[in-house]
């Protein structure tokens, strides 16, 4: 299955910090069942065309599920850009 068939959630929010194929985001706007919020930790390589950088708005998508540590870990499934 692709990954896009597989997001059970998503979420906009802001990179504050990245480190290498992670970065630390924090969330402005959760959509669907999984309403998380706060800081989350997310994988930059599911995305390689695409460089990211603090500051940029970005929507993730993810499997839904969150390993209770802080930040959020998730496993990250869909990444882009938004203005």
């Amino acid at each position: 299955s692709s990954p896009e068939s597989d997001v059970k959630a998503t979420f906009i929010g802001i990179i504050e910090e990245v480190h290498e194929e992670s970065a630390t985001v924090s969330v402005i706007e959760a959509e669907g069942i999984y309403k998380i919020s706060g800081m989350a930790n997310i994988n930059l390589s599911v995305n390689p065309e695409e460089t990211f950088q603090a500051g940029d708005k970005v929507k993730v998508g993810f499997d839904g599920t969150t390993m209770e540590i802080s930040p959020l870990a998730i496993k990250t499934l869909t990444l882009e850009k938004v203005k």
